[in-house]
């Protein structure tokens, strides 16, 4: 009856080693339709995703404790007024870094001169603005987390303010114009959205704004901002091109995006996608590991150790019955 009763428990035991080995928790992950974060959760089978219609049904449920967290664009979950809104809500971690935006220039060309004057120029302004910490304290102004770019990202210009070429556009800038035209978007979201008074406001007007005052300041001349709303991402290459409506375009732009006859700045703002949680969110020690976001070759070391100790337990059980027997 021992050799038999061992025999049952084998399995028992083998079948218990294999859920400890796959995971103790299984976690509900909220998502947003239409924004592409299914792949994340399809990396992991202990992870559930829930798919709400917008943003703020996503949040409630996460506040309620329907979903134990929820993962989207950096732009829409880190909003600081939004998150103001929730209380009990916060932003854990951006786990991927997937979209560096740069201001979109005109290329030198031989109807045009000096564009690429402006380019180092505004790449020096990035560099002055990072540099005194005016870029930090706007980013926290509309964004509920920290930045990810900072002051050594753009070092190397520090020194590179250009001298501009009479004729060129960076010149007419600063000596003719005096003002710089900023095609934007409004977005609906902390990069840009339109106000109570029908103003274009956000991240990128401010910084759009800190970019003019200080090439203005460095020039020592008098610069106004002009801020453009193109409507589509179509209208701001036909506006761009058109130099007396805009000179730059700052509309959440990744380099992957911008055609020929182009060029761009250094990147001035870092987005991906960001996991929030709730004051009733289960504690994790590494969202990579949520997400399955580690070295492949890190799978070789996550072997659990506990099945070779229950293999063991196994034959010592089967031999002391078989003996006693």
């Amino acid at each position: 009856m021992r050799g038999l009763a061992a025999v049952l428990i084998v399995p028992i035991l083998i079948s218990s080693s294999w859920v400890l080995a796959s995971g103790e928790s299984v976690y509900s992950i909220g998502t947003i339709a239409g924004e592409d974060s299914s792949h994340f959760i399809a990396h992991n089978s202990e992870l559930e995703e829930v798919e709400y219609e917008n943003v703020p049904f996503a949040m409630r449920a996460l506040r309620d404790g329907d979903v134990d967290y929820v993962i989207g664009p950096h732009h829409l979950l880190t909003d600081s007024e939004m998150i103001a809104q929730w209380s009990t809500i916060s932003v854990l971690d951006m786990f991927d870094i997937s979209d560096y935006f740069v201001a979109m220039i005109r290329s030198d060309s031989s109807q045009e001169s000096g564009n690429d004057e402006l380019r180092y120029a505004v790449n020096s302004a990035l560099a002055d603005i990072f540099q005194r910490g005016t870029a930090f304290s706007t980013h926290q102004l509309w964004f509920a987390d920290l930045p990810q770019l900072q002051y050594s990202n753009f070092e190397m210009y520090e020194d590179a303010w250009p001298t501009p070429t009479e004729g060129g556009t960076l010149h007419r800038i600063l000596y003719e114009d005096t003002d710089m035209g900023v095609c934007m978007l409004d977005q609906e979201s902390s990069m840009t959205r339109i106000d109570d008074n029908g103003e274009l406001v956000g991240f990128e007007v401010d910084m759009a704004e800190m970019i003019t005052n200080s090439i203005a300041s460095h020039y020592e001349v008098e610069l106004t901002l002009y801020r453009h709303e193109s409507g589509v991402f179509e209208n701001v290459l036909s506006d761009l091109t058109q130099s007396d409506l805009c000179d730059i375009a700052m509309a959440s732009v990744t380099a992957d995006m911008i055609p020929g006859g182009f060029i761009s700045s250094s990147p001035y703002h870092v987005g991906g996608t960001v996991i929030v949680s709730s004051s009733e969110s289960p504690e994790i020690s590494n969202v990579a590991d949520l997400f399955n976001l580690h070295d492949p070759q890190d799978d070789e070391s996550n072997f659990d150790f506990r099945i070779i100790v229950i293999f063991i337990l196994v034959i010592f059980i089967v031999r002391e019955a078989v003996r006693k027997d």
